[in-house]
């Protein structure tokens, strides 16, 4: 009808004194760009993400006051001979987005020196360019599922960096000594890269570092010193969360005692045998995962101990007295639920509580009583195909992940008193097994259980 009077509620644009200064055309099926975008002089932002462009104008880079430009999802893109210098001849550019774009190199983006955000991902991208050490102003850089080979050493110049991700680049083997130089490196993520079988012990010298996440490589493949934590890692004393799951590592340093500052921590499907005493120094430590060590010995009590710590995931051992028995299998071939780990409860309280009638024993049949297991975490590792992800409800009417036997029973563990003497309104800490089998107890998580009056 004519009527501008709502414009800047309009979808997508951004008005600013009357200035249209952002445009957001997103996931709209467009295929051309007309080249009259070049009248939007006053365009600060411009994102085209997730549409069908097969080719970019040359007229766009006329906008010499783009500072933020998103053509990410546009992979049908055939480079110009004039896309790469247009680029980057938008001097002005703070964050620059290609994800899914039909792009093979960026070879020249040292031109950008205004540029604080590059998100490259899912392109078919050769090589990190040589120039990236130019982009002194960069702040967050991130390259996401590539196909470079190696990092430039331009790439330590990154004096401003606070953010590095790199993940998922299969062809990514070595990784060259100097991010101790990046003083203001907070979080680094160098994850699904499985030729990377080392640590890499300049990592350790950016002192700076709050997250470090090296999950999901091959550390420690190779040879058994390869897998060793060293005792460089005492230097991240400003490190909060520690995230390097799914390698090879079989020894924690005692020095990780020394990151007061750790609140989470994730070591889980390597193969650690011992959690040293150490960590019961990390006062603030909030999340211990070490599941999936399929040989872990007995937690020390220091760490089962810590006050702060709301929730430690283990597989194959528990804190202090409270051990698995010797006796422990998972025998996966004969019973449903083997994945299950072990949650202390009395650190998280995620497991209701069961509560039964009576001062023992204990032997209860599974079709007498309904109990139910909130948000139980399962190893990937021994995961069967059937079993759910994240919650399992035990009744009557889900024998099948116990392939149908009754014959399970509570254990009491905690504290050691003979059943008989259990007392009227308190709690105790008991584990269900299933004793189908004569030759070994299959022990199911603990729960607590509480005698009514």
């Amino acid at each position: 009808d004519g009527n501008l009077d709502n414009i800047n509620n309009w979808e997508g644009l951004v008005i600013e004194n009357n200035k249209l200064i952002g445009l957001s055309i997103e996931n709209k099926g467009i295929t051309i760009l007309t080249p009259t975008i070049n009248l939007l002089e006053d365009l600060t932002i411009l994102r085209l993400k997730d549409n069908g462009l097969t080719s970019i104008p040359n007229e766009l880079f006329d906008l010499k006051k783009l500072e933020e430009l998103s053509l990410s999802g546009n992979s049908a893109i055939i480079e110009s001979d004039d896309f790469l210098p247009g680029l980057f001849s938008l001097s002005n550019l703070k964050e620059l987005v290609l994800d899914q774009f039909g792009i093979g190199e960026i070879e020249g983006i040292g031109a950008l020196t205004n540029l604080e955000k590059l998100f490259v991902e899912n392109t078919s991208l050769d090589n990190i360019p040589s120039d990236i050490g130019q982009l002194s102003s960069l702040v967050e850089l991130s390259f996401i599922n590539g196909n470079f080979f190696e990092i430039p050493e331009g790439f330590f110049a990154l004096n401003n960096v606070e953010s590095i991700i790199l993940r998922d680049n299969e062809n990514l083997t070595t990784l060259p000594e100097g991010f101790n130089s990046l003083e203001k490196l907070t979080s680094l993520t160098i994850t699904g890269s499985q030729g990377i079988q080392t640590f890499n012990r300049s990592i350790f010298g950016a002192s700076s570092l709050k997250k470090l996440d090296l999950s999901n490589n091959n550390i420690g493949f190779l040879t058994t010193v390869d897998g060793i934590i060293p005792d460089e890692i005492g230097m991240l004393t400003q490190l909060t969360d520690l995230n390097l799951e799914n390698n090879h590592i079989n020894t924690i340093s005692t020095r990780i005692g020394e990151l007061i500052n750790l609140k989470t921590i994730n070591l889980s499907n390597n193969m650690i045998t011992d959690v040293p005493k150490e960590l019961g120094a990390l006062t603030i430590l909030d999340v211990l995962d070490i599941s999936g060590n399929l040989q872990l010995n007995e937690i020390p009590e220091e760490v089962c101990t810590l006050e702060d710590l709301g929730a430690i995931i283990i597989s194959e051992g528990e804190c202090g007295d409270l051990r698995v028995s010797s006796e422990y299998s998972y025998i996966e071939s004969e019973v449903g639920v083997i994945a299950l780990f072990f949650i202390d409860v009395t650190l998280d309280a995620v497991i209701d509580p069961i509560f039964i009638e009576g001062d023992g024993p204990f032997d209860v049949d599974f079709g007498e009583i309904g109990f139910q297991i909130h948000e139980v975490n399962i190893s990937d590792v021994l995961i069967r195909e059937d079993t759910p992800d994240q919650v399992l409800v035990f009744e009557s009417a889900t024998q099948q992940f116990i392939n149908g036997t009754n014959n399970l029973s509570f254990e009491l563990i905690s504290p050691s008193v003979p059943n008989k003497d259990l007392a009227e309104g308190r709690t105790y800490r008991v584990r269900l097994f299933n004793t189908e089998f004569s030759n070994v107890k299959t022990y199911l998580p603990a729960y607590e259980l509480m005698v009514l009056d």
